[in-house]
């Protein structure tokens, strides 16, 4: 009975706000999200040929954008967390805008604990590659 209860507390999922997401991500390949407290952002360096199917996969995404949380995001796991983020974006050097939806993912076997990472699936969720962002 012990056993059941912590797995139930194990599963409740952390509440998230503004100031777990504020702040400068990192990619491995040194892309970079800045995240500011008054709904803008800086997207530097993302490879857009991940974030939006773009066939060139040397192009690289530069735009300044708002972003808002958002609930109930399936992010095609078992587990996980619910909660995501949402970016729009205007070009720069262009006219255009677009959309990103980003996953939180965390540590342990249903990835539901800190610290957190921003990610989208880089290519087919079943593969499970992917393209992950560090809170720096």
């Amino acid at each position: 009975m012990f056993g059941f209860i912590l797995s139930l507390l194990g599963c409740r999922e952390h509440h998230f706000d503004k100031s777990d997401f504020v702040g400068v991500w990192q990619a491995v390949d040194g892309a970079r999200i800045t995240i500011k407290a008054d709904g803008t952002c800086v997207l530097q360096g993302l490879n857009n040929s991940i974030v939006s199917m773009a066939k060139d996969t040397t192009e690289k995404l530069n735009a300044d954008g708002s972003w808002k949380i958002i609930n109930n995001v399936n992010n095609g796991i078992t587990g996980g967390v619910s909660t995501g983020l949402e970016i729009t974006y205007t070009l720069m050097n262009r006219d255009g805008k677009g959309g990103i939806e980003f996953y939180l993912s965390g540590q342990g076997f249903s990835e539901n604990r800190p610290p957190w990472d921003l990610f989208i699936w880089k290519g087919d969720p079943d593969e499970m590659i992917k393209y992950k962002f560090v809170k720096q």
